[in-house]
């Protein structure tokens, strides 16, 4: 599930203040259409990137990427800007495929991308075991 934070303007007199909404249990991806998932590669498409959503088994119960493909990826446009508070993962539905590690990048044009960081590092999502359901946050 990913989470969000609504950052809200508020105009006060002469300056602007910045006041956060929480809403961070409430899932972003779930409710976007298929059209919102692109990918590198898709083995088919019942594999197609639309499926990469948690606790889905519709197609073939998850995205995956072509065998061939050994540069892969999974972009997710959220049609706005969106502050992410969690990330979670999940094995391909009644399958043993799973990812073991994979890297952030967020962009607001689509062309130029950037490493999402975290005091200062590059953060590198690394997943040691076949996650049911694994968070980070």
């Amino acid at each position: 599930m990913l989470g969000e934070c609504d950052v809200l303007e508020v105009k006060e007199g002469e300056h602007l203040a910045k006041e956060m909404e929480e809403k961070c249990d409430e899932p972003l991806v779930s409710g976007l259409p298929h059209g919102a998932f692109s990918s590198s590669s898709s083995m088919s498409g019942s594999y197609s990137p639309g499926y990469a959503k948690i606790n889905k088994r519709g197609g073939a119960g998850g995205w995956s990427p072509s065998d061939s493909d050994h540069y892969q990826w999974l972009q997710v446009d959220f049609g706005n800007r969106k502050q992410i508070s969690a990330i979670a993962t999940q094995g391909r539905y009644s399958s043993s495929d799973w990812v073991t590690q994979y890297r952030m990048l967020y962009s607001d044009t689509g062309r130029n991308w950037k490493p999402y960081h975290q005091d200062g590092n590059i953060w590198p999502w690394k997943l040691f075991a076949n996650p049911a359901a694994t968070c980070f946050q």
